[in-house]
């Protein structure tokens, strides 16, 4: 019986490689085109979970509010290197030492502030830089380190296709 199966188990590997082997050699075309999509998926997961809406609150007489000025971010942002990257040891939190914030650019609004997160490793996404950015979770975080490795594989497959 173990020989039958022996057997059968060579034949049947015998005949995959076979098939494997009958295979054309990949469309260099339709390889670029896959890891083209490939990235571009990634991206846009990465630019989906960094510009989640931020909660936004009616400002109130009574309420302590901590203004930044001018607007909430500089222009321009490092692009990140997606190969090594650990967004987790870049999140600033800081705006968490204050209950209410706003910018110049939020008259009325007011955001709070451990609800939000500034992380120049993830600013390369940013889509829109006169509101805050809500403060991304571990899982988030893990994800987009995964996203950004895809991101880099993506791109150095690219280069030498």
């Amino acid at each position: 019986m173990n020989i039958q199966r022996t057997v059968g188990f060579a034949l049947l590997v015998g005949l995959c490689q076979s098939l494997l082997a009958q295979q054309p050699a990949p469309d260099p075309k339709a390889q670029r085109t896959a890891v083209e999509a490939e990235l571009k998926a990634a991206i846009r997961e990465v630019q989906r979970i960094v510009n989640q809406p931020v909660r936004q609150l009616t400002r109130m007489p009574n309420m302590d509010v901590s203004i930044y000025s001018p607007g909430w971010f500089h222009e321009g942002a490092a692009k990140p290197d997606f190969n090594t990257v650990d967004v987790r040891t870049t999140q600033d939190v800081s705006y968490g030492k204050n209950q209410y914030i706003s910018s110049d650019l939020n008259v009325g609004v007011v955001f709070v502030g451990t609800e939000v997160e500034f992380n120049p490793m993830t600013k390369y996404f940013y889509a829109d830089y006169s509101i805050p950015k809500k403060k991304l979770s571990e899982a988030e975080m893990l994800e987009i380190n995964r996203l950004y490795r895809v991101i880099g594989k993506c791109q150095k497959q690219l280069t030498t296709l």
